[in-house]
């Protein structure tokens, strides 16, 4: 049996957009298989007294000179979303049903939010019905079953469950993975993920 990476995120979070490549090339290096655990990250840091790190500002400015960094070393564009703290329950929850369905179309569709949600020069506000469907028509995916599959009761349960698990495992943020009970926080921790791996 692979090992396994579990992957917690929550499209609201731009280092989770940082992480997501960084992860599949662990996995393609240790042979692992990255199990994707969508959470409800306000629910999370709620649950834990956590706050964002914008909310004191110096820590706030440096992340975003940070993160910029990070996003060139790994070869990939970041804009900060206006949009932020963006509402994005509709979109986890919709991949929580494509991950049941058909596993291959939901990373697909996790890369495609990823990239409307931190990757383009107009990110999308994942709250509004209307820039849901215009990211489905761009990325070849059918609105109607997305929206169906964001307000499923099952999927919002799913939601909550996974949200709880996190919480109950000592996460308090997002990205977070997980190599057995071993929990590493942020992108810039998979290195130790990877070793944990192999």
């Amino acid at each position: 049996m692979a090992k396994q990476l579990e992957f917690f995120f929550d499209y609201v979070s731009p280092t989770t957009h940082l992480a997501s490549p960084v992860a599949e090339q662990v996995a393609e290096r240790t042979g692992a298989e990255i199990v994707y655990r969508p959470m409800f990250l306000g629910g999370v840091m709620q649950a834990t007294g956590n706050r964002p790190p914008g909310m004191v500002p110096a820590k706030g400015k440096y992340m975003g000179q940070d993160m910029q960094r990070c996003a060139k070393r790994i070869g990939i564009e970041l804009h900060m979303n206006p949009h932020f703290p963006m509402n994005t329950r509709g979109l986890t929850r919709a991949t929580i049903g494509l991950l049941e369905k058909d596993p291959a179309e939901a990373l697909r569709f996790m890369k495609a939010c990823l990239k409307h949600c931190w990757g383009k020069p107009d990110p999308m506000d994942p709250a509004k019905p209307e820039d849901v469907a215009a990211m489905c028509e761009a990325e070849a995916f059918n609105a109607e079953t997305i929206a169906a599959l964001a307000s499923d009761e099952d999927n919002k349960a799913k939601l909550r469950a996974n949200t709880e698990e996190a919480v109950e495992r000592g996460v308090f943020g997002a990205p977070s993975f997980f190599v057995g009970d071993d929990l590493f926080f942020g992108h810039d921790r998979l290195d130790y993920a990877e070793e944990a791996l192999a």
